[in-house]
């Protein structure tokens, strides 16, 4: 479906007015004196009369907002299905080598047979009738000349045949996105007074961001409030304006009706047919999941204030939070973060093609856990699930519950969570990073009865087994810990992060090489492994500006950190991860891992940045984008030629 300028003002003032005005019949508005709601502007003559009259009517108008449209295309113009295909009216029946079709046919489409492992279809029209349709396939069957047949009335048939089948389905829909906008709205309210302007305020906020989406059958991004100007002068006593100014994305699609595919073989004449003989099941892409470090959604949290301290520097504007902002003394902070906001971050993690967030675990009472916590209660969670990455490291408590943390105990619950990610047949996956002597030293049976905990308790909750998988944390050098992951007990090796620094710049290409080596090498070692691609590394900010939380190795420099990568150069490095999962699936668990969703203050970040206009989501696209296409290649592969 394709959406117009003025279908969304359409949109918004109908939401508005239903808001306001609820009961059509009854004529009232919520607030008892009366609101013209329109697309428009308000003509002068008549908004003077209506402001100034005894009872005074306020206007609220809605329009397309000048200079703000972005061009927001992230995915080629492939494409998909957006209809699947149903029965069209037609059945058949074999039996003792009479192939029998009934009906007439209530839809077009396709209706074929085989025989021997070769289709024959025929094109269907509305009204056709079984016999006609018998007849269409008899003659294709017989003009082709690989199988003898014989039609009588409504049958086909062929006693001799090793297989002898039909199928038959209506066309499907498929649409393609020509491009994607985001485009600026602004909703004026015109009010008599300060105090009709501020209810009228209210409630327009309400209706807008509540009550579900603005176009819930069209495939479109949510809508975001960006600010408020108050428009009041002198010039115009009586007249209280306010303009309310939002953003909103949306695609143009092209839509067709194509015939489905039915079969895996088809006659093209005598000596050539096209597939593969037998049931072709394609292999599922590639799951991907971005690593959450949440320090970003509370500024009254010392490590949000480390991490605000480490990036204020206007040198480091473009790796902000989209939702940053510039305090009056030149230091950045951020907003604490609100049901709306972790929406806004699943619908990009979405159009990034990411299957699930792997949270760092921090404790439940600590607000580095606002952003789980508002993922798990969000009605957007939609196909975007999650798992967690535990630190061993804060995993003991000697006054918890059989000696463990807090902490430990939710990662533990979640696992029965609808929305957590499994992988090998509802395995719940568990990442777990590891930790020095001293950290360990609390744990009531050591990290290997810790790792044994944690299984004999999901699989009490769960009745499955979890993967776990031991992360290595940010080594400079090549570090193994494939053996370490296997004396815990663990099911596979991994690393958090994989930068390899030599005390020089290095481009961005020797990060992702450095990453694919490291896949390579623990594929090699024999025991099962998961990848993680890198989205960036740079910890300049840290070493300029250094914070508690970030002990870093006296022997960085300035110099020890990889260029920027482009948002097409991060995109092919996760493409080669997907595709080495698909080639190496013996070794991995079938997923893979990206470092990071929202690492801001190391440089290893997807999730949308700071814009003085806006935010910039050129990673989230060009993400997007080659996920999709891996997932069409796996939807559509290319089929080979056989005679």
């Amino acid at each position: 479906m394709t959406i117009t300028t003025p279908d969304i003002e359409q949109s918004l003032a109908a939401k508005i007015a239903s808001f306001i005005y609820p009961n059509e019949s009854s004529g009232g508005s919520i607030f008892g004196f009366d609101v013209k709601i329109a697309r428009g502007w308000p003509p002068a003559v008549e908004l003077n009369v209506d402001l100034t009259a005894k009872s005074a009517i306020a206007w609220i108008t809605v329009n397309q907002k000048s200079g703000m449209a972005r061009d927001k295309t992230r995915y080629g113009q492939s494409w998909t299905p957006c209809r699947v295909q149903s029965d069209i009216g037609i059945t058949a029946k074999t039996s003792s080598g009479v192939l029998q079709f009934n009906g007439i046919a209530s839809a077009s489409g396709v209706a074929g047979a085989v025989i021997d492992d070769v289709a024959y279809p025929v094109h269907v029209s509305i009204g056709d009738t079984a016999t006609l349709i018998a007849q269409k396939i008899g003659a294709q069957i017989q003009a082709v000349g690989h199988s003898t047949i014989t039609t009588t009335g409504a049958s086909l048939l062929n006693s001799s045949a090793r297989t002898f089948y039909a199928k038959t389905a209506s066309n499907i829909s498929i649409e393609r996105e020509l491009c994607r906008v985001e485009d600026g709205f602004c909703v004026s309210l015109f009010a008599p007074s300060i105090a009709y302007r501020d209810t009228l305020e209210s409630s327009v906020m309400t209706a807008l961001l509540t009550g579900g989406d603005l176009l819930p059958d069209v495939d479109c991004g949510p809508l975001k409030f960006i600010k408020r100007d108050a428009i009041d002068a002198s010039l115009n006593q009586g007249l209280y304006r306010l303009d309310l100014i939002w953003t909103f994305e949306y695609g143009w699609t092209e839509t067709q009706s194509v015939a489905p595919t039915l079969w895996p073989v088809g006659v093209v004449n005598d000596a050539w047919a096209f597939g593969v003989l037998g049931t072709y099941t394609p292999p599922k892409a590639s799951p991907i999941g971005a690593i959450r470090f949440d320090a970003w959604y509370d500024m009254a949290n010392t490590i949000d204030q480390q991490c605000a301290a480490a990036l204020s520097d206007e040198q480091w504007e473009y790796r902000w939070p989209a939702n940053a902002s510039v305090t009056t003394d030149g230091s950045v902070m951020w907003p604490t973060s609100t049901q709306d906001s972790i929406d806004q971050e699943i619908m990009a993690a979405l159009s990034a093609g990411l299957s699930f967030w792997a949270f760092d675990s921090y404790s439940p009472s600590n607000t580095l856990s606002s952003a789980l916590s508002l993922y798990l209660s969000s009605e957007k969670r939609g196909n975007l699930q999650f798992c967690m990455l535990g630190q061993s490291s804060n995993w003991s408590d000697p006054s918890g519950v059989d000696g463990y943390s807090a902490t430990l105990h939710r990662d533990i619950d979640l696992m029965s969570d609808d929305f957590y990610f499994t992988v090998l047949d509802g395995r719940p996956l568990y990442l777990m990073l590891d930790a020095n002597s001293a950290q360990l030293s609390g744990l009531p049976s050591g990290l290997n009865g810790a790792v044994s905990y944690i299984r004999s308790r999901v699989s009490q909750g769960t009745g499955k087994d979890p993967y776990i998988v031991y992360l290595s944390g940010a080594a400079f050098q090549d570090y193994d810990n494939t053996t370490a992951a296997n004396s815990v007990g663990a099911d596979a090796s991994g690393a958090y992060c994989t930068p390899r620094l030599n005390g020089a710049t290095q481009p961005y290409s020797s990060l992702a090489a450095a990453a694919e080596a490291d896949w390579s090498a623990r594929a090699a070692s024999g025991f099962p492994m998961m990848p993680t691609a890198m989205a960036g590394w740079d910890q300049r900010p840290l070493i300029k500006n250094p914070q508690a939380f970030y002990p870093l190795d006296p022997s960085l420099s300035l110099e020890d950190y990889y260029e920027t990568a482009t948002a097409d150069a991060l995109a092919a490095h996760v493409a080669n991860m997907a595709d080495f999962i698909q080639s190496t699936s013996s070794a991995t668990c079938g997923a893979g891992l990206l470092y990071a969703w929202n690492e801001f203050a190391e440089g290893g970040w997807i999730a949308p940045t700071y814009l003085a206009s806006g935010s910039n989501d050129e990673r989230v696209s060009a993400l997007g984008s080659a996920i999709q296409k891996l997932e069409q290649e796996t939807l559509y592969p290319l089929l080979p030629i056989i005679t």
